[in-house]
């Protein structure tokens, strides 16, 4: 009977024990999700805590009492955050937080450990702290910001924008205004007030558009400040017609630019160039347009000369279209038939009267030269600098074959079409001065054919005149474009040659050579209409120089000398100087004396020793020396030039480098002259024969010569004419090892550009420097840059002409240590020489 009970008791147990479960799980879960919360709260707060830490400001809490309840930030970790001066003040103002419920901020200057700086305080009232040992208390959250370099930032900011507006105040070209996007003027500077007759009081803060644009135009304007108000982008520049105070319209160039200010809405400043001088030279360069493609022919360059601008009329004349001239020189045009001095007159004149006018030939495209009448004026600028050059062209062609036509038939002989007796004249004169200013001789040469009278009578006058048109053209054949060739009538030429050398010795010796041509030339059979024909000329030949003798005086001169040459037998040439005429004989007789002294050997080297600072021989230069049978011992100084205007000194130069290679294999077989270097000079005429170098490379070889004790001494004079093409010698040569002297270095073509391209080892200091380094100052300073030249550009000096103990002592001083001259020994034979070395050598060795 027990048993029901017994299991509805089981089932109540289990059904209890159940609910017993489920209510623990349930719990159980609570709790998890519980803990799970607070875990995430946890973290929430641990991230914020962490981001309050970082903050670089003070934040924490703090009471009614101005006491900090609690540190929210790393800086605010302290127990009195403000300072103890401010803390009465902060106490005021968190009172008033308290009482009021709102957010104050307030900004005050703290002293700290870097000095004096501004803060921001910034205070909210919260919700009252709650704590088991008080009743609720008030609190604020205090957060304190340094902004000391933010208050500097503005600063310099204000200062930037009162320095920009100040450069804009004082920009005197530029008229600046400044506008809001109704068109309100904020800025308007000096020039603006210049340009537009508005005082800055009267427009500041006034609607511009109305001021400033025609009334038609004014929507547009305010249309144009809302564009850029929209997209905050400049207009593009452009040109505008603004309103004067006055009413008279200003044409201007505006560019605009958006700068934003202290506020939040951007300025709109316009910057306005007065356009009307342009306007008014725009319209001035339309007139000169105009009259710029008038009959004449116009060129306009800039201060360089280059070529800006022709008109049509200048195309027409000259041929070229402007496109092939603009950019280039008016040297383009050139003829070639002016010398330098022509153009430097022209230019002196356009620089000292800003004009210039005159007859100038110039070329054409075609090629062919024609006259112009050219006149140049130089146009100014505001400062008085030449800006441009204006050319008038006018070709004169037409007027200049009237004028020549009238000139042929007053200046020129009919027959055979040579200048006559006036132009030659004329010519004569003018060659007279030209020798006067330069220096060079001239010659005139009086030419008479011998027995011209009896061709007249026998064959007759129409033979007669053939025979003078040829002998007219032989003569132009014979002789430069620049000399001149007259008849003077009958049978009688005058042959002028202007710019013959300075010395009289040498010119008398060029108008030989010419003179001996004529009569060789005008020797030659002619042909008269089939008739052969033989003449022969006497010449009569004088000298002039400058203004030391009449035009009339010369040309009797000439005339005696030729009445000389037909009364010493005909078909021959005499001077009118009687001295001169031997001086020419003697020379005549020295240049055969060198071509058989060549032949017979009469020639011989010494050499000069090398020393130096201590006596030691270095080496020695090889000195050419004449013996000559009769005359004795020949001066180089008078037959070297001969022979080098003869054309000897090839043949001389080539004997004195076999002698030198010789004599160095022979100085290469002692022990006291085999480390001696052998300097040997080089004409100019020798150095420039294209196988000079091949000759020496060939001459070394030949001979077995060292290369590296042979040097060549070269004169200025040969730098003068086709650098490279001696640099290239120079250079085939040094690579063997030949060295090279630069010798009587600073009287000729002195030049620090050829120096530094040479590949020279040495340079040689004249004894012209020498001679007089202790009494002349500019000797000495000479010699002392010379060496001072000399070391900077790696090369060794020595000097020649050294004869006292006082010279060598100056160039020493002056760090000058190779010496040549008779202080040491006059120029000796080999065996001499060598003997020298030895006693030297012997001198110096310790006792």
């Amino acid at each position: 009977m027990d048993t029901p009970y017994a299991f509805g008791d089981g089932l109540l147990r289990w059904l209890l024990t159940l609910a017993l479960g489920l209510c623990v799980a349930g719990l159980l879960g609570c709790l998890w999700v519980q803990q799970r919360s607070v875990r995430a709260l946890r973290r929430q707060v641990g991230r914020l805590q962490l981001t309050m830490q970082a903050l670089p400001d003070v934040l924490c809490l703090m009471d009614a009492q101005g006491r900090c309840v609690e540190a929210l930030s790393a800086s605010g970790a302290c127990a009195n955050p403000v300072p103890e001066s401010q803390r009465g003040a902060l106490l005021e103002h968190i009172r008033a937080t308290l009482h009021t419920g709102d957010v104050r901020t307030v900004e005050c200057a703290w002293a700290t450990d870097q000095g004096l700086r501004q803060f921001e305080v910034r205070l909210h009232a919260v919700a009252p702290l709650h704590s088991a040992a008080a009743a609720d208390t008030p609190a604020v959250l205090l957060l304190v910001r340094d902004v000391t370099e933010h208050h500097a930032a503005q600063e310099r900011l204000r200062a930037s924008e009162a320095r920009f507006r100040g450069l804009l105040q004082n920009i005197s070209s530029v008229a600046v205004q400044g506008y809001r996007a109704d068109g309100t003027i904020t800025y308007w500077n000096r020039a603006s007030e210049k340009l537009y007759g508005y005082p800055e009081a009267e427009v500041l803060g006034r609607d511009g558009l109305q001021a400033l644009v025609s009334l038609p135009y004014q929507a547009q304007a305010l249309e144009a400040l809302r564009t850029m108000h929209d997209t905050g982008e400049a207009l593009a520049p452009q040109e505008l017609v603004m309103l004067h105070n006055h009413g008279h319209e200003v044409p201007v160039l505006s560019s605009y630019a958006a700068v934003e200010g202290a506020t939040d809405h951007a300025e709109f400043f316009r910057f306005d160039i007065d356009l009307t001088e342009r306007k008014r030279t725009e319209a001035e360069l339309r007139v000169a347009a105009t009259a710029f493609e008038a009959q004449e022919g116009m060129m306009v360059t800039n201060a360089q000369r280059e070529i800006l601008r022709v008109n049509q009329a200048f195309t027409r004349i000259s041929g070229y279209e402007d496109y092939e001239v603009l950019g280039r020189q008016p040297t383009m045009f050139s003829s070639g038939w002016h010398d330098n001095a022509f153009y430097k007159e022209m230019n002196d004149t356009l620089v000292e009267k800003g004009t210039w006018e005159g007859e100038i030939w110039n070329r054409r495209k075609n090629g062919e030269v024609y006259p112009q009448w050219l006149h140049v004026t130089a146009v100014a600028d505001d400062t008085g600098a030449v800006s441009h050059y204006v050319a008038t062209v006018t070709d004169i062609t037409q007027r200049k074959a009237a004028e020549d036509q009238i000139r042929q038939l007053a200046f020129y002989d009919p027959l055979t079409g040579l200048p006559n007796r006036r132009m030659l004249l004329d010519r004569l004169r003018h060659a007279l001065a030209s020798s006067a200013r330069s220096g060079a001789c001239g010659a005139l040469l009086f030419i008479d054919l011998d027995h011209f009278k009896t061709l007249n009578d026998t064959l007759g006058h129409d033979k007669g005149d053939l025979l003078l048109q040829q002998v007219a053209q032989r003569l132009l054949d014979t002789v430069r474009e620049e000399d001149t060739v007259a008849r003077l009538g009958g049978d009688e030429y005058v042959v002028m040659l202007e710019g013959l050398d300075a010395a009289h010795d040498a010119a008398a010796s060029q108008a030989t050579l010419v003179g001996e041509k004529i009569i060789t030339t005008l020797n030659r059979p002619y042909n008269l209409a089939g008739h052969e024909f033989h003449s022969t000329p006497s010449v009569g030949l004088t000298l002039y120089s400058g203004h030391e003798v009449g035009v009339d005086e010369l040309l009797k001169q000439a005339d005696l000398a030729m009445y000389q040459a037909k009364n010493a037998g005909r078909n021959g040439m005499q001077f009118f100087d009687p001295q001169m005429q031997a001086a020419v004989s003697r020379r005549a007789e020295l240049e055969a004396d060198i071509r058989q002294g060549i032949l017979q050997g009469q020639f011989a080297l010494h050499y000069q020793p090398q020393v130096d600072v201590n006596g030691t021989v270095l080496g020695a230069e090889a000195l050419l020396r004449w013996q000559h049978p009769v005359r004795g011992a020949v001066s180089p100084a008078e037959f070297i030039p001969v022979a080098e205007e003869s054309g000897h000194i090839l043949n001389l130069g080539s004997w004195v480098l076999d002698t030198a290679c010789a004599q160095l294999v022979e100085w290469a077989r002692h022990p006291a002259t085999e480390a001696l270097t052998l300097a040997v000079n080089v004409s100019s005429r020798q150095f420039r024969q294209q196988d000079f170098a091949d000759y020496i490379l060939g001459l070394l070889d030949y001979t077995g010569a060292n290369p590296k004790r042979l040097k060549l001494e070269l004169t200025e004079s040969l730098l003068a004419d086709n650098l490279d093409d001696v640099i290239t010698k120079m250079s085939a040569l040094r690579a063997r090892g030949v060295g090279f002297s630069l010798d009587d270095f600073g009287t000729g073509y002195s030049s620090l550009s050829y120096l530094k391209r040479l590949p020279l080892d040495q340079l040689k200091i004249d004894q012209s420097f020498v001679q007089d380094v202790l009494t002349d100052p500019n000797d000495a300073a000479i010699v002392q840059t010379i060496v001072a030249l000399g070391r900077t550009l790696g090369m060794a000096v020595i000097a020649e002409g050294v004869e006292t103990q006082p010279q060598q002592r100056f160039l020493f001083d002056n760090g000058c240590t190779m010496y040549q001259g008779y202080l040491f020994s006059r120029p000796l034979p080999a065996e001499a020489f060598a003997g020298f070395v030895v006693a030297s050598a012997s001198r110096l060795e310790p006792a």
